[in-house]
């Protein structure tokens, strides 16, 4: 193992239009007939009145150094794919996630745009990374989402792949795969908040660290759980 440093001068706050990352929460079987086959096939986008790019200080393409939960896309609606992630000059793109502790070994999706149709098409194919946060071999917050559901039956997968992410403890071990090599992180705080209460910093002042997020169901639909964990070092993968 190699443990990373922490960066010891944090840079100015940076104010910025976050990005939108709504998760909607499973409502009742009332509420939900008609659409649950939408959703768990996949079969019928529709359309959404956040179905926008975001602008980050007035441009797509600009680097965020934070992103606020309530403005993430909704897990809901259904778009069109979104195109493949290039190589990195600088750190690994994650490309698999694990964690024995809740049965979690699934790969990751990098996707390269903050649009919100991109990003919903990326999470129903598995957990996703920011693409703002940082990337493995880097200091900074790497913050990946994913869908959460209370429905026992479903086509996809992915529409629970988060759903025990709240039962880690602080201590728990969390692996990220990626540019062949296994990133080890240590589980410090889980917790639920409100998406519309809640920025992530995604800086480098937050030293090496995993932030994974995804929606608390039986609390409500602007509820979420987030996961933090601190890096703690690199392992060949077996």
């Amino acid at each position: 193992m190699y443990p990373y440093g922490q960066n010891p001068k944090p840079p100015k706050r940076v104010f910025i239009a976050a990005v939108v990352f709504v998760f909607i929460c499973t409502v009742s079987v009332a509420d939900s007939l008609g659409l649950v086959p939408h959703h768990v096939d996949g079969s019928t986008p529709f359309d959404s009145a956040q179905d926008k790019p975001l602008t980050v200080n007035g441009s797509d393409s600009a680097p965020a150094d934070s992103v606020g939960l309530s403005q993430l896309p909704q897990l809901s609606d259904m778009y069109q794919a979104v195109a493949a992630s290039p190589a990195t000059p600088q750190g690994f793109l994650p490309e698999r996630i694990k964690s024995s502790v809740i049965g979690l070994d699934v790969a990751i999706q990098n996707p390269t745009t903050r649009d919100l149709a991109g990003l919903d098409a990326a999470i129903l194919k598995g957990p996703a990374r920011y693409v703002d946060s940082a990337k493995l071999g880097v200091p900074g917050n790497m913050l990946i989402f994913a869908h959460s559901s209370t429905y026992q039956v479903l086509r996809n997968q992915m529409f629970k792949v988060f759903n025990n992410i709240s039962k880690l403890k602080p201590g728990d071990s969390i692996s990220i795969e990626g540019g062949g090599l296994e990133y080890l992180y240590s589980v410090t705080s889980v917790r639920s908040v409100e998406a519309s209460e809640t920025v992530i910093d995604l800086s480098a002042t937050q030293g090496t660290k995993l932030t994974l997020t995804t929606c608390d169901i039986l609390t409500g639909k602007s509820a979420r759980f987030i996961v933090e964990a601190e890096f703690v070092g690199i392992v060949t993968p077996r």
